[in-house]
Order: C-alpha cells, then structure tokens, then sequence
C-alpha cells in the first residue's frame, strides 16, 4: 500500500489508499464511530486528496467508500449547534467549493456506498454503486436545517423536481433498489461484493483513453447546464482536441494495425 506514514500524518477523517502500481485511489470516510458525519477538517482533507489526484497522471479513477456500517449521514451536527454564523458560512462554502473541484476533476469518481448515505454525499461523483443493504435520504428537514451544499439545485436535475421535493420535504430514508428506480444508483450488489464491483468498474475506465474519459465528463457535467447551442459548441471544441492527442493516435494503431491493448499516456 501508499498509505505511507507520511499520507497518514496528512489526513485524520479520511483515508487515502492507493496500491503499489495501481491507477486507482480509493478515499475513505474515517470517522464510524460518528456515522461518518461530515466537518470543516474532513471537507479540507478531501480537498487536499483530491488537489493530489488531479496533479497525478498515473491516477484514473477515484472510489469514495466509508469504514464501518455507515456510509455518511451527512454533516456534523455537533459543529452545526457550535459554529458561529461565520464558521457555518465558511464550512457551507469550502463544501461547495469541494463538490465543484469534484465535478471539474477529470477523472472519474465512483462512489461505493454501505448503510445510511446522506445524498448530499453522493451529488458530484460520477457514478455509484450501492449495497443491497444502502439507505438513501435527506433527513435535515427533520432536525430543522434545510439540505445544503447545493443538493436543492443538483437532485432536481437529476430526479426530477417533483421527486426532488419528496425527497427534501418528508426526509425519510429509500433503499438501494428505489435509488437505482429513480436514477441515483447504476449498480446494487451485495455487500460483501460492493468494493470489487467498484473497483472493477474502475479498472475498466482506466483502460480506456484518460483525455477522452476526461473531455466525456466535462461535456456531460458543464454541456448538460447549457442551453442546447452551448452545449453542443461545448461539446464540439472538446472532441476537436482529441483528435490531435498521442492517445488517438495510439488507440488507433493498437486497435486496428497491431491488434494489442493500446497503453494510454494521457498525452
């Protein structure tokens, strides 16, 4: 393993796991003995996890999974009764800023998710897998705090704002089968097979061409929050620069002239 000393020093709330060699990372929630529960200092770790994994050309997929039977419930309501206005403020913000970083990264982020899962935590990866035993919900309206970090412009997007609403306003918890229903899962597998389907989906990506995964969900991520004119024009210039990569080039000549597994280099 990477888990060096030196990765265990820089992150407490997390984990950041990469194996010798390997393209993929997996990052951990790290704090089970709390539900996982999101603070200031595990928003800024995955921050910094994910600063790391975009200056790494030899990463090419990115798991978030969890220790322990809870996948994430979702903020910390300890620092939620004793943060100031402005501590709030500044922890909302930096968690935004986090989705956003992981919407804009090019890298693919499948999420691996157990127990109780907080959709918020789920809003800007890329695909997800769920255990057969996953439970899916915002239940902030029930303690008196409006589901944030952006979730109330995302979900809508994704479900559909009638659906949206059910889901912020009753805050009740649905299965990982009713997630797959509705669109907020791609796969449910067993628990005790969850990381491997996960990992597996990552090492499939991570044969493919890293530009074009890369340029794919960017046109998807930005071109979907376009007028159909952008989008498309957004679209274009994406697909243009990848006609005039290494990786084209080598995808192309493995393919169909050496008949082999083409070797990517991101370049």
């Amino acid at each position: 393993m990477q888990s060096s000393e030196a990765q265990t020093q820089e992150f407490r709330d997390i984990l950041y796991e990469q194996k010798d060699g390997d393209s993929t990372v997996i990052l951990y929630y790290n704090r089970p003995e709390k539900r996982n529960a999101i603070t200031y200092n595990m928003v800024q770790e995955f921050t910094r996890a994910f600063d790391k994994i975009a200056n790494d050309k030899s990463i090419r997929a990115v798991i978030i999974a969890a220790k322990g039977k809870t996948f994430c419930a979702g903020g910390d309501t300890g620092e939620f009764l004793s943060n100031t206005i402005e501590q709030t403020e500044k922890f909302q913000r930096a968690n935004i800023d986090l989705w956003r970083k992981m919407e804009k990264l090019r890298k693919p982020i499948i999420a691996a998710v157990n127990g109780y899962a907080n959709i918020e935590t789920i809003q800007s990866v890329d695909l997800v897998v769920a255990s057969e035993d996953a439970k899916f919900g915002l239940p902030e309206t029930g303690i008196g705090v409006c589901p944030g970090a952006g979730i109330t412009i995302r979900l809508p997007r994704v479900v559909g704002k009638y659906l949206a609403k059910e889901l912020l306003f009753l805050g009740e918890w649905i299965s990982a089968n009713e997630a797959y229903r509705i669109g907020l899962a791609n796969r449910v597998v067993p628990q005790e097979k969850l990381l491997d389907e996960a990992l597996a989906i990552a090492s499939k990506i991570s044969k493919k061409a890293p530009l074009a995964i890369g340029a794919a969900k960017a046109c998807v991520n930005y071109g979907s929050e376009m007028s159909i004119e952008d989008g498309m024009e957004y679209q274009l210039r994406e697909s243009i620069e990848m006609f005039h990569t290494k990786d084209l080039k080598e995808g192309i000549t493995a393919f169909f002239k050496e008949k082999r597994e083409p070797r990517f280099t991101a370049e």
